[in-house]
């Protein structure tokens, strides 16, 4: 995946949750509605107890539910929905809130 600028968390953050650094990448797949979902590769940023942090090469429509894969086929599955979406040099940062990420990273 092509190199993303990515800012940092910032140190007066208002999440409760504190945040550790992950990398790697991941098989996502992000649905709205009742259609297919879009299946695509994003990078591994941050992550928490509630919550995950990605980079995406495709912008996701907060609500939205995605499925997330480790991309080395270790770990579990991850689900939940897409909390944020904010547009970034080379693709979009997701903010991520699941039901089952501490198995994430």
């Amino acid at each position: 995946m092509a190199q993303m600028q990515i800012r940092e968390t910032l140190p007066f953050d208002r999440r409760r949750n504190s945040r550790r650094p992950v990398s790697g990448e991941a098989l996502a797949i992000f649905t709205a509605g009742v259609g297919a979902g879009s299946l695509t590769r994003v990078e591994l940023i941050n992550a928490s107890e509630s919550g995950l942090a990605v980079c995406s090469p495709i912008a996701v429509e907060p609500g939205a539910a995605f499925s997330l894969m480790p991309h080395s086929g270790h770990g579990s599955r991850q689900t939940g929905i897409v909390v944020r979406c904010e547009s970034i040099a080379g693709g979009y940062r997701l903010g991520l809130r699941g039901r089952t990420m501490s198995a994430a990273a």
